[in-house]
């Protein structure tokens, strides 16, 4: 018998208490499970579930292998996204953040010098792809949890703020922070990166500014909002200035952009040092 498919519909079973749910989180029928934790059940000798009125329940047998099944469900599956990266060694896959600039990340893809998959996510989302395998490196905002994870060393990119063309901070001989306050900021979502969205927030209010928040989750986004004259928004220091908006060099140590490179272990070293030769070269 497949041990480990069955011990998955086990856990399946156990999680969802009911045949049915279990069924459709594995994305199949309702006999094969019913099946498989029979032939389990028969396999190991055992009673380990009990179909109830209101749908299944777990067995005190059942209760006690259930921890030793989602081991062996859980090491199945890294086992299989392992192999998985090692028979695809000739892709390497990078995530980033969607703060940097798509000049940056072309640099990044075509500098690794094999094929490269670049995926876009929030620090927190890439972070937990990192983890499971999924990507090698992923470049991602500071500060960050890192939890198990290896970090290079902070690197600052400068940004400029974005302002609607003919803003007041646009014409003053002295902009200030301050004067964005008829503005709202655009800027990625806080679930992207709770700690770094909240130390750029606290950077603002240190300036007497306190500005409501527009989730835009690109550039595009964020130029769309600046140019319609209702945001500001950070971008790289090398964008140009597109039509319907101002760049003002202000707060350039609080509002710069401030990644690292994490990865696995000592894993993937080479191509770590790669793009922290690229990205060093963009803090020029």
């Amino acid at each position: 018998m497949d041990l480990v498919r069955h011990l998955e519909y086990f856990v399946a079973v156990a999680e969802e208490r009911h045949f049915g749910r279990a069924a459709a989180a594995l994305g199949v029928t309702q006999p094969p499970v019913s099946r498989a934790i029979k032939a389990l059940e028969k396999h190991l000798g055992l009673v380990l579930v009990e179909r109830t009125p209101d749908g299944a329940a777990i067995t005190e047998h059942g209760a006690a292998l259930l921890p030793r099944a989602r081991l062996i469900v859980d090491d199945a599956r890294r086992l299989t996204t392992t192999a998985e990266s090692l028979t695809a060694s000739e892709t390497v896959r990078i995530g980033l953040i969607p703060q940097l600039d798509d000049a940056l990340a072309a640099r990044i893809a075509a500098s690794v010098g094999v094929q490269a998959r670049v995926e876009t996510g929030g620090a927190v989302s890439l972070l937990d792809r990192v983890r499971s395998h999924e990507l090698d490196v992923a470049v991602i905002d500071h500060p960050v949890v890192l939890d198990r994870l290896v970090a290079g060393p902070v690197i600052a990119l400068p940004r400029r703020i974005s302002v609607p063309v003919g803003h007041r901070s646009a014409r003053a001989a002295r902009p200030r922070l301050t004067m964005l306050s008829d503005l709202v900021f655009a800027t990625t979502p806080r679930a992207a990166n709770p700690p770094a969205h909240d130390l750029l927030l606290d950077a603002f209010r240190r300036h007497a500014l306190d500005p409501e928040v527009f989730v835009a989750n690109t550039f595009r986004a964020v130029t769309i909002g600046v140019a319609s004259g209702r945001c500001f928004g950070l971008v790289p220091a090398t964008s140009p200035v597109l039509p319907g908006t101002d760049h003002l060099d202000l707060a350039s140590d609080d509002v710069a952009l401030r990644v690292r490179i994490v990865r696995r272990n000592d894993e993937a070293e080479s191509l770590v040092n790669l793009i922290d030769r690229i990205l060093l070269q963009a803090d020029k």
